[in-house]
């Protein structure tokens, strides 16, 4: 209960939830950890269906976080591959590879779709581990652009781009309308950088020391540079208004103003 705390329900899952649930006014999706995907009622919690993806014999740890639209759960799973259901029964709409496992060991044909969808309008964006940036039609999964990179954390979108923190720890600009690359930030190289966050002025970002760093939005230079208390932030920068919330991995909770008061 929002009011006061108290646990309304409570369903036990056949594995892992690591990942938060995507709501609805009627249905919660959650993401395990073995590949599956289940939808729970709202009102009392009782499963309302269930659908799986073959999951590979090596995996990052994690899951991505389902996103409701227009009458559909989306979700990218372990095997580099985004699918998207009817919210009603769980029959599946359409199914989209994002990232081709490729190579001979298990660690080369590793593929995950870790980071949640972000759909727009009538359009998905999304982003694999040793994959690609692919804007995509919301209503049958066909690509409209792609653009070759590797992300294990997702991807945000601004007003005319979208913004990767890729696995090596660069940050790119991308056009939103043909996936063409605006700019390339690699001074943040192996610092595993968070999901980036956008504000009206920058792109923000934390990293493995609990750094945030602001980029200008329109060229990726660097504008300013905080600290949260030298621990880890996995977790995307919220912002707020004119505020920039950070949790890093111990729990510490840091808030910045985006711009000076006035």
């Amino acid at each position: 209960d929002a009011d006061n705390g108290k646990v309304l329900w409570k369903v036990r899952l056949p594995d892992a939830v690591i990942s938060s649930p995507g709501v609805s006014a009627h249905l919660v999706a959650v993401r395990t950890i073995d590949g599956a995907l289940h939808a729970l009622s709202t009102q009392d919690g009782h499963e309302l269906w269930e659908t799986q993806q073959h999951m590979p014999s090596l995996a990052l740890r994690g899951a991505a976080i389902p996103v409701i639209a227009d009458r559909m759960v989306i979700s990218g799973f372990a095997n580099g591959k985004v699918l998207a259901v009817s919210a009603s029964d769980g029959s599946q709409v359409w199914l989209a590879t994002v990232s081709e496992p490729k190579g001979r060991t298990a660690i080369e044909r590793l593929a995950d779709v870790h980071g949640a969808v972000v759909v727009s309008g009538k359009d998905v964006y999304t982003v694999g581990y040793h994959g690609t940036v692919d804007m995509l039609a919301l209503a049958s999964g066909q690509a409209w652009w792609t653009h070759r990179a590797s992300s294990y954390r997702g991807l945000a979108l601004g007003e005319h781009a979208v913004y990767v923190s890729t696995a090596d720890g660069t940050v790119e600009a991308l056009n939103r309308k043909n996936g063409a690359r605006i700019w390339r930030q690699p001074a943040l190289r192996y610092r595993a950088l968070s999901q980036p966050a956008v504000s009206n002025d920058g792109v923000i970002v934390a990293d493995y020391q609990g750094y945030v760093h602001w980029l200008n939005k329109r060229t990726g230079a660097f504008e300013a540079r905080a600290e949260t208390g030298g621990i880890r932030v996995s977790n995307p920068p919220v912002v707020i208004g004119n505020e920039v919330v950070v949790i890093n991995d111990v729990g510490r909770i840091t808030a910045f103003r985006v711009s000076p008061r006035h």
